[in-house]
């Protein structure tokens, strides 16, 4: 058997090129196309990466474009999965990028461009581990399988159906999260905020006419737009508006005329799970509005509620679920979209839950706060906490790896707010890419993945993969 780590190192140059090929191609999932589940450019990278592993001798199924996997036969019909998404968030506002975030760019030895490290670079680096030990000659016992994933940004549909149809494995991971080993996923919960209220008799003052930001629950949104009629205070908004911008640290543009005035804001995304690296511009905004003087009750309650219960808070303190645990720690929470007009309001609200927690204690805390504002309140996509214990046999062989090959031998398994297709997929934890203490850009402007992480990480994957399916 040849050394399947130098052969990884040798495809550097060709895993950097197809990472390059499949961040050109935009792939947010859209509405259905015809066969197209996700929506034709989610379905231009699947094609292309089953396509990639066809050319390279592998064995593919494709399940009704809803998912797919490549497999490395083995002896047996068991199966050692990695499990990855091809799917992306959308860039956002690509003046915030230094880059094309569609066209990869090498700086200081880092790829940058959305999807790089979230998760076309990880699962390439999966993909890349399973070639070298197939070049390298291995003959695993079980049948080594990656796993493509098409909507784990959104719903996880095209995964649901996959499992339904799919034999699941025996032991895996998903290259979607961080080393060492996460043993534990905070459950997490996106729900809708709704009410709808009579349009404003209020004739000669301020209204607010629509107020619209973010475009996806589980990232921090980095932009809100507020659509005002001054009706009789222009000055007073102005002056206000003015007075706002002197005394804070945020980006806002103001165009305004005789009668009206957009009010632009631009925040800092991050993931949902991790909202304390991101400025959410839609709280900026609404701390501005509660400034105004606007005379309709229903703009009033409206801006009260928000400021009352959300504002900037990160772990729920104010809308009833500030909840913690030890393996854990606190919950997290994300106020994603919002869109005003026309007397109808809505929030998209992201949670992420400590794993000793309920979704029905989450869920029951929210109702004690928004059921007295008359918030009607529908869940969208969740999933339960997923926790393993450090003395899991998976657990166990998947740290001793990352400690012999790093060095790094006090390492111990963390928990995390993110969710990976770990809960999805039985017997599989998250696993990388990214380490200890490296930046991680994930959902925001200037996504990179460094060079040798993705080459390391490779690395590291190909020992898991050796071990685990022999």
């Amino acid at each position: 058997m040849k050394d399947y780590i130098k052969i990884i190192e040798d495809n550097k140059e060709e895993m950097l090129q197809t990472l390059e090929d499949l961040v050109a191609i935009p792939s947010v999932v859209s509405d259905a196309e015809g066969d197209m589940p996700f929506g034709a450019e989610v379905h231009k990278a699947y094609e292309f990466m089953m396509a990639k592993a066809e050319a390279d001798g592998f064995i593919t199924k494709n399940v009704d474009n809803w998912g797919g996997h490549i497999d490395f036969p083995g002896k047996t019909d068991d199966i050692v999965a990695v499990v990855g998404h091809l799917d992306v968030v959308p860039a956002g506002d690509s003046a915030n990028w230094d880059t094309d975030p569609f066209k990869a760019e090498i700086i200081d030895g880092k790829m940058y461009g959305r999807g790089t490290i979230d998760d076309k670079g990880p699962l390439l680096a999966g993909y890349y581990a399973v070639k070298a030990l197939k070049e390298a000659g291995f003959e695993p016992d079980k049948t080594i399988r990656v796993m493509l994933g098409l909507d784990e940004e959104t719903n996880w549909y095209g995964m649901e159906y996959y499992m339904e149809r799919e034999k699941g494995p025996v032991a895996g991971f998903s290259p979607d999260a961080e080393f060492p080993v996460i043993h534990g996923e905070k459950g997490m919960i996106s729900f809708d905020l709704t009410k709808k209220v009579d349009p404003s008799e209020i004739v000669e003052g301020l209204k607010l006419v629509s107020l619209k930001g973010g475009t996806v629950s589980n990232a921090v949104p980095d932009s809100a737009i507020a659509m005002l009629s001054f009706g009789n205070a222009r000055d007073d908004v102005m002056d206000v508006i003015t007075n706002y911008i002197k005394t804070h640290d945020y980006k806002l543009t103001v165009m305004d005329t005789d009668h009206s005035c957009e009010i632009i804001v631009k925040g800092v995304s991050a993931h949902a799970s991790t909202p304390e690296q991101g400025v959410n511009a839609i709280s900026i905004l609404f701390e501005l509005l509660e400034r105004l003087p606007f005379e309709d009750p229903q703009t009033v309650e409206l801006i009260r509620f928000y400021q009352d219960h959300i504002g900037f808070d990160i772990h729920g303190e104010r809308i009833g679920i500030e909840f913690e645990d030890e393996p854990s720690g606190k919950l997290s929470l994300n106020a994603g979209i919002v869109d005003v007009e026309d007397g109808l309001y809505k929030f998209v609200i992201d949670v992420r839950y400590p794993v000793t927690f309920t979704l029905e204690q989450v869920m029951d805390g929210v109702h004690s706060v928004c059921d007295s504002y008359g918030w009607e309140i529908t869940e969208n996509t969740g999933a339960g906490p997923l926790y393993k214990p450090a003395d899991d046999p998976l657990v166990v062989t998947l740290m001793d790896i990352y400690r012999k090959y790093t060095g790094q031998t006090d390492a111990q398994p963390i928990t995390m707010g993110g969710a990976t297709y770990a809960r999805a997929v039985p017997n599989t934890v998250a696993f990388g890419p990214i380490f200890p203490g490296e930046v991680d850009l994930c959902h925001q402007p200037n996504e990179f993945i460094d060079i040798e992480t993705m080459v390391t990480s490779a690395k590291i994957f190909a020992e898991a993969l050796y071990l685990l399916a022999k």
